[in-house]
């Protein structure tokens, strides 16, 4: 069964909203799970913490962790038909490429609980996530100041915090403060884009 350019451009938006969702489920599934894991503390403690054992609910994070993997796949198809018309397909295709890294280490989290070894691994990935702002901001450069001035700020950002994830200079911040500033770096541009696109171009689609 073929899609008509109508169905096809309809598919494209609810795509985009999966993208808009992927900071959404991230940062609010760690809401709702906090309360249950004793003496939880958001800038000591990762993310991840809140789906192991000893928390008196694990499956609330791990169930979070895999729809923010699949609203990662899913919204990287959206970004991928949305920004191939107002760029080029090549680089369209690298956005897609590093929201599905960020999706498929969201998903495998979530599958994978700590303290199991493939909890982190395919680490390989990461350079991708990294590059996700980099890549949105050429894509996007010509949507808007604003959206070019909120995506440089979040490379620089993204410049600065690395060395100390490397563990290459003296610790600033707390190893939980640390991931939610990097997840504010990675995971909110995609969503911002997904909301751009949808407000800016959506109509191009066919």
């Amino acid at each position: 069964m073929r899609l008509d350019s109508s169905t096809f451009r309809q598919v494209t938006i609810w795509a985009l909203y999966a993208a808009i969702a992927l900071p959404v489920i991230y940062f609010g599934t760690q809401l709702v799970a906090a309360p249950f894991y004793p003496e939880y503390s958001f800038s000591q403690n990762t993310a991840s913490m809140l789906g192991t054992t000893d928390s008196n609910h694990p499956w609330i994070f791990n169930l979070g962790a895999m729809l923010t993997g699949v609203a990662g796949l899913v919204g990287a198809f959206g970004l991928f038909r949305a920004l191939r018309t107002v760029t080029w397909t090549a680089l369209a295709g690298l956005v897609a490429l590093s929201v599905v890294a960020n999706g498929v280490l969201s998903l495998k989290a979530g599958m994978f609980p700590m303290p199991d070894p493939r909890h982190a691994s395919w680490q390989f990935l990461m350079p991708a996530i990294l590059a996700t702002p980099l890549l949105l901001l050429v894509a996007l450069w010509r949507q808007g100041v604003a959206l070019r001035t909120y995506l440089l700020c979040n490379i620089v950002a993204l410049m600065l915090m690395v060395p100390l994830m490397m563990h290459r200079m003296a610790p600033v911040f707390a190893e939980g403060t640390m991931q939610r500033l990097f997840a504010l770096a990675v995971f909110v541009p995609v969503g911002v884009a997904g909301y751009a696109l949808v407000r800016g171009v959506t109509s191009k689609i066919e």
